[in-house]
């Protein structure tokens, strides 16, 4: 960064879609944090309800809630006069916007810098045919890709290439729509579409590469032209499946060290060509057949990749990154005291295996196709860290939300040989357990890797876990199946259920003969120097390199990956609890696996454990931190009752992430009266109603505004009701209370509930006030009835706001897709 500059425009991703969750924000908030120690002003413009950065006002000079357009960027630039714009931390649309500034005139008329990336990479990143170009000249392997018009014209271009052929929309309208066309038949159909969600009115048809190795490779480049490998990422599963909806295994486990050598020499020469400083994300179709290979996508931005590759590895891109955008060179970065010199500049080096898994919403919209194409459907993603590929993976599962304890074996035993068969023909989602099965049932490695197209070595490790399996079945409560079965990440729940027991006495078992787990700390130079980054994961080994924690300590469950439902408005809320935590001087250790969250963030979290919420594992955490409070969410149920019946000596505090909005179960409008409660009075935080859609002429519960429009009366009236109602409240807590307005006229009072995740997001924005500070402040004694009164003086925004949930139909394919609370994906929010 020029020395002038001194203020910074990020351009924030906006509301959580397919394609993106909370990376970007956990990007922003570290990022940002790193330019306030160096002394840069930060303005930030976002639209998502759940953004921690927006609040973070310690960090952010100037949080500018509006839509992300082009004319309200325009406004922002001519009120706060940025010298810089920083479009990496906002995926693809903070690109497009970028490119609208430049062909206004807008960035060079004010002399405004791009950080991270020239005005000529932009425009490439956001045209296929320009970057291919650019490939192409300098002698970059690439796959045929030519934009069209007309359907006429994508014919004649595919029967150049060869079928398959993939189309995919100009500038698309939502997710990208991509389609693998095997014929003229398919061709017509695919073409049709993807014009319509075409906003240039064009698509691409470009050479299939189906069935190669997908490989991800994410480098990092200073301005004097130094760079270093980050990572290299296998997936799973071939090309033909969207990366996000493969297993990714970090570092590669079944290429070649030329392979290696080849792909990693194009990602740099490509990232040297683009001029790019900081992340760049190089994706490869690799051919097993030849060791031929294909650039096939190139994001210079940060994404969900930068983030997995960031936890598992331990190098902290995003802190580096930030001083690379302010001029710093590679060799010039100090990391501190917890890390060797010049650590920025040496490549991450990895003594453990990483498995990331996706997670689906298909429980809450049931009518989507759960068809694994070259669209991506998962919503979330949960990661597992161990020794081999077999335990990273048996975390990794187990770390999603709401996952089997039988590990899908009995739905995948009732499949017929048909089905069996359709469902390894035709992928789905879930398809590690139908290999599974099918390798079971007797197919062979060579057979399956013919169908599948994956590495016959996953087959192996498949098989290993197949058989480990069995094992277990075969052999109840036997102290070296155990000890095996433990060595390779299962938990007890799992064990359990094969031994047809309980997790307490599998646990029992596992004291009984002294199977204490410990924990090795993750550092990015594979035990070469003595580093430490405060990250953890468990192993069956004999040293323990995790300690107890300074006091006085809190111990969190994060709300785990993105859903349906709460979006990352539970990662919002854990995040900001942190912070309170932390400002009230606590050290703060985080339990989640969830890649992409912001409680990872080295400034929220003392310690983080990359870990499955199990019982024995937060059991055993407890053992070493002994910290004083420990705060789980509530939609951990199980395990809320394991530490109740353990009696934990920790103060547990419930974080109330199951409940969604009660507006869902009416169609007349709807006004809560919202309330602080301190467990003696209750203070009011306005009011909320929910609006009437203009398509469906029906109040949603989706779509909600504040303050609710009320006349004196009924607003005093229903007031004094709902304070009457908080006071016979059991304990403390943000509360509201419901009313339905009746067509005679009047309200009657629907009930009262806790605030939901998402609307205590949306107001802590509309008031002004971070809720969740207080309301930590309240359940950890640390705030008195002046402190609250004092934190309610607080002068917010004035004016009403509105949110707006955002689905993934369009993402789905799910036509006529009725809105509802548990289908939500992310949202919008807007003053007006």
């Amino acid at each position: 960064m020029k020395k002038e500059v001194r203020s910074v425009l990020i351009i924030g991703a906006g509301a959580n879609d397919i394609q993106h969750g909370d990376e970007l924000d956990s990007a922003t908030y570290q990022v940002a944090t790193e330019f306030h120690q160096l002394g840069i002003h930060t303005i930030l413009v976002d639209d998502n309800p759940f953004s921690v950065s927006l609040e973070s006002s310690d960090i952010i000079d100037h949080a500018c809630v509006g839509p992300l357009e082009v004319d309200n960027l325009i406004r922002i630039i001519d009120q706060y006069k940025p010298h810089a714009i920083l479009p990496t931390l906002g995926n693809r649309r903070a690109f497009e916007l970028t490119q609208k500034l430049l062909d206004k005139g807008i960035i060079q008329e004010r002399n405004i810098h791009l950080l991270g990336i020239p005005e000529g990479t932009i425009r490439q990143i956001n045209n296929p045919v320009l970057l291919s170009r650019t490939l192409h000249a300098m002698d970059a392997p690439t796959k045929a890709i030519v934009t069209v018009n007309t359907y006429q014209d994508a014919l004649e271009e595919a029967r150049k290439i060869g079928y398959p052929v993939i189309i995919r929309s100009v500038l698309p309208k939502s997710s990208s729509t991509r389609q693998i066309v095997h014929d003229q038949r398919e061709l017509a159909t695919a073409v049709q579409k993807c014009l319509k969600q075409s906003r240039a009115d064009q698509v691409f048809v470009q050479q299939s590469l189906a069935g190669f190795k997908e490989i991800e490779v994410v480098v990092q480049r200073d301005q004097s032209g130094t760079m270093m490998m980050l990572s290299m990422v296998e997936d799973m599963d071939p090309i033909g499946i969207h990366a996000g909806d493969s297993i990714a295994f970090n570092p590669p486990q079944t290429l070649l060290d030329r392979q290696i050598q080849d792909m990693r020499d194009t990602a740099f020469a490509i990232t040297r060509k683009l001029r790019i400083v900081g992340v760049n994300h190089v994706q490869f179709a690799l051919n097993p057949e030849n060791d031929k290979f294909y650039v096939i996508k190139n994001s210079a931005y940060f994404d969900r990749m930068t983030a997995f590759i960031a936890q598992s590895t331990g190098y902290p891109i995003a802190k580096v990154c930030a001083q690379l955008y302010a001029g710093k060179l590679l060799r010039n970065i100090d990391l501190g005291a917890d890390y060797v010199n010049h650590a920025a500049l040496v490549e991450p080096t990895m003594d453990h295996i990483a498995a990331r898994v996706p997670m689906w919403g298909f429980n809450a919209v049931p009518e989507a196709d759960q068809q694994l194409t070259t669209e991506k459907k998962s919503v979330g993603t949960a990661f597992g860290i161990g020794r081999s590929p077999i335990e990273a993976l048996f975390k990794a599962i187990e770390s999603r939300y709401k996952e089997p304890t039988d590990f899908h074996l009995l739905a995948q035993e009732k499949l017929s040989d048909d089905e069996l068969v359709m469902k390894l023909v035709h992928p789905a989602a879930g398809r590690i357990f139908v290999l599974i099965e099918a390798m079971k049932r007797g197919y062979s490695v060579d057979e399956l890797a013919e169908m599948t197209k994956i590495d016959p070595f996953y087959f192996d490790q498949l098989n290993r876990m197949r058989l480990l399996i069995e094992e277990i079945v075969s052999h109840p409560q036997k102290e070296p199946v155990l000890i095996k079965a433990k060595y390779n990440g299962l938990s007890n729940q799992l064990i359990a259920r094969l031994w047809k027991t309980t997790p307490e006495q599998v646990y029992q078992m596992y004291e009984d003969h002294k199977l204490m787990t410990k924990y090795k700390e993750i550092e990015p130079s594979g035990g070469e120097f003595t580093q430490h980054t405060g990250s953890f994961y468990s192993a069956l080994e004999f040293e323990n390199e995790a300690t107890k924690t300074a006091q006085p300590s809190a111990v969190i469950i994060g709300t785990g990956g993105l859903r349906l439902g709460m979006s990352n408005a539970g990662d919002y809320f854990v995040a900001m609890l942190m912070r309170q935590l932390k400002a009230d001087h606590f050290h703060t250790v985080v339990v989640n696996s969830n890649p992409s969250s912001v409680t990872l963030s080295y400034s929220l979290a003392d310690k983080r454990y990359i870990e499955p919420a199990t019982t024995e594992n937060i059991l055993q955490i407890l053992r070493i931190e002994q910290p004083q409070f420990l705060f789980v969410p509530a939609s951990y149920s199980e395990l809320l009752t394991a530490l109740k019946q353990d009696q934990v000596e920790s103060q547990l505090v419930v974080i109330p992430d199951d409940d969604l909005s009660m507006l869902d179960d009416y169609s007349n409008q709807l006004v809560s009266f919202n309330f602080l409660y301190d467990g003696k009075y209750a203070y009011p935080l306005g009011t909320i109603t929910n609006l009437l859609s203009v398509d469906q002429l029906e109040y949603e519960s989706t779509a909600i505004r504040y303050p609710a429009e009320l006349d004196n009366v009924d607003n005093q009236k229903l007031n004094d009701q709902s304070m009457a109602a908080i006071a016979g409240q059991s304990g403390p807590g943000l509360y509201q209370v419901i009313f339905e307005k009746q067509a005679s006229g009047g309200f009657k009072k629907v009930g009262v509930q806790p605030i939901p995740l998402p609307e205590i997001a949306f107001l802590a924005k509309a008031l002004g006030l971070n809720l969740t500070a207080i309301l930590t402040r309240i359940l950890t004694g640390r705030a008195q009835s002046a402190d609250i009164n004092e934190f309610l003086k607080h002068e917010g925004p004035s004016g009403s706001a509105t949110y707006r949930a955002t689905f993934p139909f369009k993402a789905l394919h799910v036509k006529d897709g009725v809105p509802a609370v548990e289908k939500i994906i992310g949202a919008r929010m807007q003053f007006i």
